[in-house]
């Protein structure tokens, strides 16, 4: 009886354990956004692969660096706010290739552009 009780309490803790890390996809797994506090939980509607677009920086209407470029999203046309843009392409119009998750946003936010999280950037040639 001790033996069952301890493998239940073993398989109990083990289950109740996850990866705070990582989303789970059907294929691998997937970084989760942590670049930016989020209280929900929040849906990878997108992934972009070598999208071509261009680097804008924070500016009074949008707070934020984002990419700008072709991306349509639920009939608008909106920039992506880049949560974790490294250092070295925080400058105004710079051309790049880049690959990352477009993340849902909730119908009570007010954004100027779409959450994204970076996987890849590279300058454009």
């Amino acid at each position: 009886m001790k033996l069952i009780c301890r493998v239940f309490i073993l398989v109990f803790v083990f289950s109740s354990c996850n990866k705070d890390d990582e989303i789970q996809s059907t294929d691998e797994l997937l970084p989760r956004m942590d670049c930016i506090d989020i209280e929900e939980e929040r849906a990878i509607i997108a992934e972009y692969i070598r999208k071509e677009g261009f680097i804008l920086v924070p500016e009074e209407g949008c707070p934020v660096f984002r990419i700008d470029g072709d991306f349509k999203t639920e009939e608008n046309y909106l920039d992506l706010w880049i949560c974790n843009l490294p250092e070295e392409f925080q400058e105004n119009n710079i051309e790049v290739i880049f690959s990352g998750y477009l993340y849902e946003t909730f119908e009570n936010e007010d954004v100027c552009a779409q959450i994204f999280e970076l996987t890849e950037i590279k300058l454009r040639q």
